[in-house]
C-alpha cells in the first residue's frame, strides 16, 4: 500500500506557484524499484527511491508549465455581451486553474505494481509564508487578495466608464449574487471552474448593471452558491466610483485574477533618450566635410509616473500587488467605449519600494514609475 507522509487533501485548493511537495512509500516489505508520476493528457515523471525505499516529488514545475501556456497575456475580449443575457457576462479563463487527474504507481524489484490515483485541483496563485490560507475546491472565491483578517471578504473598486471584471474560482454549475446593500440579484449559469464576470466593457449601453444594479458608494454582495444562504457564503464589498480621469492600470495578483485601478489624474510622463553610437564618416577633405560621423540613431523609452493619495488599509491591500506582478497593462482605449485588447499596452514596473503599511498613519500613500514599452526610432 502507498503511504503518504502527509495527508494529500484533494479538497483543497492549491498554488501553482508555491511548491507542492509529496513523500511517500509503500509497506510493501518488497523492495521499490521506480515510482511513475502520470497526468493524465499532461505528464510523466519517473523517480527513484532514496536509499530508505521513500520518494520525493514536487508538482511546481510541471504544474506552473501547464497552467502558464500564454506567458500570462490577457488577450480576452469583453465582446459579445447581451443586455439581459446574464450568461453573456460570464467568461471562461482556463489560464487561472488546472485540474489533473494523478497516478502514483510504484514498480518493485519483482516486477509488481501498486498505484493509487487523486484528483488535484490548482489555481495559478501564490501565497506567502505567514499568510497561508487554507481553500475548499468545493467552495466559491473571488480570484483577488482576502480582506484583511478575513477568509470570506473581498474588497474592489470599479470606475465607471472603464473596462472591469471579477475573476472567480467556483466548482457549482451556477451561482446567484446578491446585492445586500438593494437586495436585487442575479443568477448565472457555470461551465467553467475559472472565469471572469464582466461588469463592464467600457461602454456604459451593456453592463452588468442592467441585470444586477449597484448603487453609488458601498455594494455589499453576497456570492451563494448552494441555491440558499450559507456559513460558506463570500461577500465582496465592491466600490463603485464615478468616471474620472486619470491613469487606468489592470495587473495580475497573486491569485492568479486581475485587478484594476484608476491612479490620480496628476500622472507626468518623462522621456528618456540615449545615443545608440556612430559611424566613422572623415574620408574626404576638410574642406568638403560637415559632418565627420554619423549618428546611428537614437533608443527612448518613456515613464510615466503615477500616485495614489489617501489610500486605506484595504485599498492598499489591492494596489500592493503591482509590486510581485508578473503582467501589468495600462488602459489605452477611449473611456465609456467597448474595449478591445489591443487598448492595452504591456508596461513594466520601475519602482523597486513601496511602502504597504504605515502603523502611525491610517491612510497610505504610494507612488509608481511605469516603463512603457521601448519607442520605434529611424536609425541607420
Amino acid at each position: 500500500m502507498i503511504q503518504f507522509v502527509e495527508n494529500i487533501q484533494e479538497s483543497r485548493l492549491r498554488m501553482a506557484y508555491n511548491n507542492d511537495v509529496l513523500r511517500f512509500f509503500s509497506t510493501n516489505n518488497i523492495a521499490p524499484k521506480s515510482c511513475e508520476v502520470r497526468a493524465v493528457d499532461a505528464f510523466t515523471a519517473v523517480l527513484y527511491p532514496d536509499p530508505g525505499g521513500a520518494f520525493y516529488f514536487n508538482f511546481k514545475s510541471f504544474v506552473t508549465a501547464l497552467i502558464n501556456n500564454s506567458n500570462f497575456a490577457d488577450t480576452m475580449e469583453m465582446s459579445g455581451l447581451i443586455r439581459d443575457d446574464p450568461n453573456s457576462y460570464i467568461y471562461p479563463a482556463p489560464d487561472m486553474s488546472l485540474q489533473l487527474n494523478v497516478t502514483f504507481e510504484i514498480t518493485f524489484v519483482d516486477n509488481t505494481v501498486e498505484n493509487v490515483t487523486f484528483f488535484l485541483t490548482y489555481i495559478a496563485g501564490v501565497s506567502q509564508s505567514g499568510d497561508y490560507k487554507t481553500l475548499s475546491t468545493e467552495q466559491s472565491y473571488v480570484l483577488t487578495p482576502f480582506k484583511t483578517d478575513t477568509l470570506d471578504r473581498f474588497y474592489l473598486k470599479y470606475w465607471q466608464g472603464y473596462p472591469f471584471d471579477i475573476p472567480f474560482y467556483s466548482a457549482a454549475e451556477e451561482i446567484t449574487l446578491r446585492n445586500d446593500t438593494n437586495l436585487l440579484s442575479q443568477q448565472f449559469d457555470l461551465n467553467d471552474s475559472t472565469f471572469r464576470l464582466i461588469l463592464s466593457d467600457g461602454d456604459d449601453d451593456e453592463t452588468l448593471e442592467n441585470l444586477l444594479p449597484l448603487i453609488d458608494g458601498f455594494n455589499s454582495i453576497r456570492i451563494i452558491d448552494q441555491y440558499e444562504d450559507t456559513v460558506n457564503d463570500k461577500f465582496i464589498l465592491l466600490e463603485k466610483m464615478p468616471y474620472k480621469c486619470g491613469v487606468y492600470i489592470k495587473w495580475i495578483n497573486a491569485m492568479g485574477g486581475y485587478n484594476y485601478w484608476l491612479f490620480e489624474n496628476t500622472a507626468a510622463i518623462d522621456r528618456t533618450t540615449r545615443a545608440i553610437g556612430e559611424i566613422e564618416n572623415d574620408f574626404g577633405n576638410y574642406f568638403d566635410t560637415n559632418n565627420r560621423v554619423l549618428q546611428i540613431g537614437k533608443d527612448s523609452q518613456d515613464t510615466v509616473k503615477v500616485i495614489a493619495e489617501t489610500l486605506t488599509e484595504n485599498e492598499t491591500l489591492i494596489v500592493s500587488g503591482i509590486t510581485d506582478s508578473p503582467k501589468i497593462y495600462m488602459f489605452t482605449g477611449a473611456p465609456f467605449s467597448r474595449n478591445v485588447y489591443r487598448d492595452w499596452v504591456e508596461i513594466t514596473l520601475k519602482s523597486t519600494n513601496m511602502r504597504i503599511k504605515n502603523y502611525k498613519e491610517k491612510l497610505n500613500n504610494v507612488a509608481f514609475d511605469f516603463e512603457l514599452p521601448q519607442r520605434y526610432t529611424q536609425r541607420l
